[in-house]
C-alpha cells in the first residue's frame, strides 16, 4: 500500500528582512465576529513592509486595520497571517502595510543603489 504524500503548501518568501524590535501602537478595526476593537499592542518583529505582534482579539486574515503609533504615525495594516498561542490565551499576528511609508520604522533598501561611500571614477 502506497503511503499519500501530504500537500504542498505554497510558500512565500518574505520581501525583506525581519528585525526583533518592540515598539508600541494602538491598534483598531473589528475582530472575526465583527465587533469593535481598540488594543494597546507591542511590535515583536518588523521588516521594511509590516511586522508582527501579540493580542487577546481574534483577528481574521485578510482584516484590515488601523495602526496608530507615536509621533502621529497612522497607517492602513492587512493582516496576512494569524498564529495561535492556546497556553497564553494569545494569538500573534502579522501585518503587512497597505501602502509604502517613509515614515515607517524600517525602510527597504534598493539592491541597485550605489554603496555609502563608493567613490565614482573621475572623467578626464
Amino acid at each position: 500500500m502506497k503511503k499519500e504524500k501530504p500537500p504542498i503548501k505554497n510558500f512565500i518568501a518574505r520581501k525583506s528582512k525581519r528585525v526583533h524590535l518592540k515598539i508600541r501602537f494602538k491598534v483598531s478595526g473589528r475582530d472575526q465576529y465583527g465587533n469593535q476593537f481598540e488594543d494597546h499592542i507591542e511590535t515583536q518583529n518588523v521588516g521594511s513592509s509590516g511586522g508582527s505582534f501579540a493580542t487577546k482579539w481574534e483577528i481574521r486574515v485578510g482584516s484590515t486595520l488601523k495602526l496608530t503609533g507615536p509621533k502621529g504615525f497612522v497607517s492602513l495594516v492587512r493582516v496576512v497571517w494569524v498564529k495561535e498561542d492556546y497556553k497564553a490565551v494569545r494569538r500573534m499576528v502579522g501585518f503587512q502595510l497597505l501602502e509604502p511609508r517613509k515614515d515607517w520604522v524600517l525602510q527597504s533598501q534598493s539592491r541597485t543603489a550605489p554603496l555609502a561611500g563608493a567613490r565614482v571614477p573621475k572623467k578626464g
